[in-house]
This record gives C-alpha cells, sequence and structure tokens, in this order.
C-alpha cells in the first residue's frame, strides 16, 4: 500500500489537478505548481492549492 498526495489549484474557480513537477520555476525545487495562477505549496497568497492524500493499493 503506498500513499500518493495529489495536488489541486482552485484558482480557475473548479478543482484542477496538478502534476507533480508538471511545471516549475527555477528557483524552486521539482513539486506542485499551477501553471495558471503561479502557486506553490510554499507561495500561495491566495491560498487556491489544496491536497488530497490516496492510497493506491499493489
Amino acid at each position: 500500500m503506498e500513499l500518493i498526495r495529489r495536488w489541486f489549484c482552485r484558482c480557475s474557480g473548479s478543482l484542477r489537478e496538478l502534476e507533480n513537477g508538471q511545471m516549475f520555476a527555477e528557483e524552486e525545487p521539482d513539486g506542485p505548481f499551477c501553471p495558471v495562477c503561479g502557486a506553490t505549496p510554499e507561495n500561495d497568497p491566495k491560498k487556491g492549492l489544496c491536497y488530497r492524500d490516496v492510497r493506491r493499493e499493489d
């Protein structure tokens, strides 16, 4: 069993799933980044990012 964190952004009015490392700023390590509003977990001024932990059975 594996726990996977799935990230979402609400900046467009509905939840949109972000892929880990989908796009990232040069200074930031690979991680979730919203290509629309630029939010990351460390820099989210609009508080639009959220996540869900999902268990994956192997």
